[in-house]
């Protein structure tokens, strides 16, 4: 992370795209999210709250993280409205 920080703060990121090919950062970015980001962020939110863990869990696989947030809030809402 500090690296990263690094690269950005000399401003050598635009460089350093010139370099390497998009669809390998696209990749990687994808690898991240998918096998190191969202399956321990999904574990602390299910663990949380099943429910609107789940539900928001389920939308973010499916469609995309907006759309996942948006259901959690949306179903944290519903939650408080029934009282269930």
């Amino acid at each position: 992370m500090s690296l990263m920080g690094l690269i950005l703060v000399a401003g050598l990121l635009p460089r350093l795209g010139r370099y390497v090919p998009m669809q390998s950062i696209a990749g990687f970015l994808l690898v991240l999210g998918a096998i190191v980001t969202f399956p321990i962020n999904a574990k602390l939110a299910v663990t949380a709250d099943p429910l609107v863990g789940g539900v928001t869990a389920a939308v973010t696989a499916t469609t995309d993280p907006f759309l996942g947030m948006l259901a959690g809030v949306a179903m944290k809402y519903l939650i408080a409205l029934f009282g269930v």
